[in-house]
């Protein structure tokens, strides 16, 4: 989630919990998006956009927090639609930077069937309208 919202920022700066906090993860995005532009033209990176700089753990506890209550905020909402309807525009941003990279991100082991879904990368829907799944998933969403 957070690679998420760093790549596609400023998609999710309405739910920063105040401007300063917006401001902040920012900072973090554009520094992320640089150095992934950077690595790649030098070939730094082996993954595509060089993705290991939007990976990597954040050096700012404030940042990771921030970045960290976008995620909650979104990911606790009881209601699936209105999740997907504000996930899918951070997807979608971060599909047009490398298609390929963010199908990948989604899909790796950990990331929540819930997050899958609405990310529309689920191998298999669920029909059970169980929202804790939704709400709760494992490590990545």
């Amino acid at each position: 989630m957070a690679t998420l919202i760093l790549a596609s920022w400023p998609e999710a700066s309405r739910f920063a919990a105040t401007p300063a906090l917006a401001q902040a993860i920012e900072r973090e995005a554009v520094q992320r998006m640089r150095d992934s532009r950077r690595r790649t033209r030098r070939g730094g990176s082996k993954g595509p956009y060089g993705i290991n700089s939007l990976l990597s753990p954040m050096d700012s506890a404030q940042n990771m927090g921030a970045v960290l209550g976008i995620a909650v905020s979104v990911l606790e909402a009881r209601d699936k639609n209105w999740t997907q309807r504000v996930l899918r525009p951070f997807y979608d941003t971060a599909l047009a930077l490398n298609r390929d990279t963010f199908r990948r991100l989604a899909r790796l082991p950990g990331t929540s069937l819930g997050l899958q879904q609405v990310l529309g990368v689920a191998k298999e829907a669920s029909d059970t309208p169980n929202l804790e799944i939704h709400v709760r998933g494992p490590r990545n969403g």
